[in-house]
């Protein structure tokens, strides 16, 4: 007997209990009614100019027929001030990623909340021909070893990201809608991803995917000759997976310029393996020096990239 394949869940935004559940289920699902055309339009005009201004990137992370919208909330004010800000993305951040405890100063016990920050957002454009992604997790940037849970039921709390997809077209599986694994975020660090266990998360316009940061997925492959598949992302994590004191303001571009190479990496001006730091896709240090790096785009981590066969 053939064991049935979860599929992804579509939930209308109205329904938020039921959008947590099916998050604690299959750790993603589809938001339905998340936004609306008129906003969808706006940022796709706001994006579209660096879009077509970004080069191919030559390496794994992107297919070389995707472009890019980095700085994508600095960019759109429309998604600055309608997706990042939406009262749902925070309710679901404060679910899942926000971080609470309690710690004595003193002899009087004292309570803090970390609060989600916006670690990444980006506008992926993906031509045809571009060949899927490899599954993965995105929390992988940040370190994370997952325990099995999968006869114990996720524990809320376990994860330190999430991310929001919000389409720009409609997506389907042959202009390569995200496919993903749902429940795998139960799944341990051991296990292996295999691509027969991936579902298509087909969107329409106005609807939102949202996963945690520890789902397999991966961007699907555009199989058309003439359409586009935009995606607009927010990718959430734990606020205090960052530096305490902010030098990265309190120091001029000539005073860190003028550090040894080995304070420069101390104080966080290089990046942490595979992806963290980065400024326009350039190193922090080639951004403060004004290179050009032209069409050097390429993946900050070799190690990441697919052997050639």
């Amino acid at each position: 007997m053939a064991v049935k394949q979860p599929q992804v869940q579509r939930i209308d935004r109205s329904d938020v209990a039921g959008i947590i559940q099916a998050i604690i289920d299959d750790g993603c699902c589809v938001i339905k009614n998340f936004t609306s055309e008129e906003t969808i339009n706006d940022v796709n005009s706001e994006a579209r100019p660096y879009i077509d201004a970004d080069k191919p990137w030559k390496g794994d992370l992107f297919p070389p027929e995707t472009r890019r919208c980095a700085n994508l909330m600095g960019r759109s004010k429309t998604a600055r001030e309608q997706w990042l800000v939406d009262p749902l993305v925070r309710a679901l951040n404060a679910k899942f990623v926000d971080k609470t405890t309690s710690n004595f100063y003193g002899e009087t016990k004292h309570t803090y909340t970390s609060e989600a920050i916006c670690s990444i957002a980006m506008t992926f454009d993906v031509g045809p021909g571009a060949k899927a992604q490899r599954l993965h997790r995105d929390d992988k940037n940040f370190h994370m070893t997952h325990e099995d849970q999968a006869s114990t039921g996720y524990r809320v709390g376990s994860d330190v990201m999430m991310a929001f997809m919000i389409p720009g077209v409609k997506t389907t599986v042959e202009n390569g809608a995200t496919i993903a694994i749902p429940g795998s975020h139960l799944w341990s660090s051991d296990r292996a991803p295999k691509s027969h266990e991936a579902v298509p998360a087909l969107m329409d316009v106005t609807d939102c995917w949202v996963m945690l940061g520890g789902l397999y997925h991966a961007g699907g492959a555009n199989m058309t000759s003439n359409e586009r598949r935009t995606l607009h992302g927010m990718f959430f994590t734990r606020g205090f997976y960052r530096q305490e004191e902010n030098t990265y303001l309190a120091n001029s571009t000539e005073e860190v310029l003028s550090w040894s190479p080995e304070a420069q990496k101390a104080m966080g001006y290089e990046l942490s393996s595979p992806n963290i730091g980065f400024v326009e896709f350039k190193t922090p240090l080639q951004h403060l020096r004004g290179a050009d790096i032209g069409d050097a785009f390429g993946d900050f981590d070799p190690s990441q990239e697919q052997t050639k066969r």
